[in-house]
């Protein structure tokens, strides 16, 4: 299928300019490539408010998870908490004391919770009503359910503010972490990750790439070059760039290498099962996820 280019559209909101390139793929005709900064993006960004109707209790229990949100978040706490273990070593290579520490998009709070009993000072917020009650319910946490800017933090609250697979969902990613920025403390620390767009297997498997979602969930793709500028011009100077991975129960990662592997991944899911190790769990990283931590300039 040949690029077109679409001239005059609006502004890109990462370099500003207005000339889009369509992606080769009649399944990806929802985004289109800025021709200047290579930001891949939905067509229609949304209004902020209308978000708020797609992160219900549905989004965090589904079973199309390969399209939209996770097939049972609340099951998997056991995987996030392995997986925010590795990214809380991480963070405290650069933050040597554990201070004040905000997540931005905390979901059901078990990062939070991780970081709480390392004895981090954590708050959280996310746009879901359903997740911050969960939060703040059943774990005990201090979660605030809207959009960042609506939370009403105080400039240089938080010595660290993370953003795990967040920037993506916003509709204006330059903006959002200009905004975080002003919570910071001076040299505060942001750590985020989020989908690899330019990355080897996002490449080779096209439109089947696990990292696409419906144009509700995911409004933005980035790559490394585009999420270092985005920092950049958001006021960040990047510290650390890397990929990184998760761990995933030994059942999604069977159903997940079906979407890639098609009927010859079967037999793993049966072996699995007859060996009850569905619930186990392995660290994945097929390089596709980059985890960026930058310093407030």
């Amino acid at each position: 299928m040949p690029t077109t280019f679409l001239r005059d559209q609006p502004a890109c909101r990462l370099c500003h300019h207005t000339t889009f390139a369509t992606l080769p793929s009649p399944k990806l005709a929802h985004l289109w490539r800025c021709a200047t900064c290579d930001l891949v993006c939905v067509r229609r960004i949304p209004a902020p408010e209308e978000l708020h109707a797609v992160y219900g209790e549905a989004y965090f229990r589904n079973a199309r998870s390969d399209e939209m949100g996770y097939e049972d978040y609340e099951q998997d706490r056991y995987c996030i908490v392995k997986t925010a273990g590795r990214r809380l070593d991480h963070i405290e290579q650069y933050s040597h004391e554990r201070g004040r520490l905000l997540d931005v998009g905390c979901a059901l709070g078990f990062f939070m919770d991780t970081a709480h009993r390392r004895g981090w000072d954590v708050e959280g917020v996310d746009i879901s009503q359903h997740a911050v009650s969960y939060a703040t319910e059943q774990l005990g946490l201090r979660a605030k359910a809207g959009l960042l800017r609506e939370a009403g933090y105080a400039p240089g609250s938080f010595d660290v503010i993370t953003m795990w697979d967040v920037i993506e969902h916003v509709t204006d990613p330059v903006a959002e972490l200009a905004y975080a920025r002003e919570l910071l403390s001076p040299h505060g620390l942001l750590v985020l990750s989020t989908p690899d767009i330019g990355a080897l297997v996002a490449k080779a498997t096209g439109p089947r790439w696990m990292g696409f979602k419906l144009a509700e969930e995911h409004l933005y793709y980035f790559s490394r070059k585009t999420i270092a500028l985005a920092l950049e011009r958001a006021g960040f100077d990047v510290l650390d760039e890397r990929s990184t991975g998760k761990d995933v129960s030994l059942e999604f990662f069977a159903k997940r290498l079906r979407l890639y592997a098609g009927p010859a991944a079967k037999g793993l899911g049966w072996a699995l099962e007859r060996a009850r190790l569905e619930r186990a769990s392995v660290y994945v990283n097929p390089g596709d996820i980059v985890m960026v931590v930058a310093r407030r300039r």
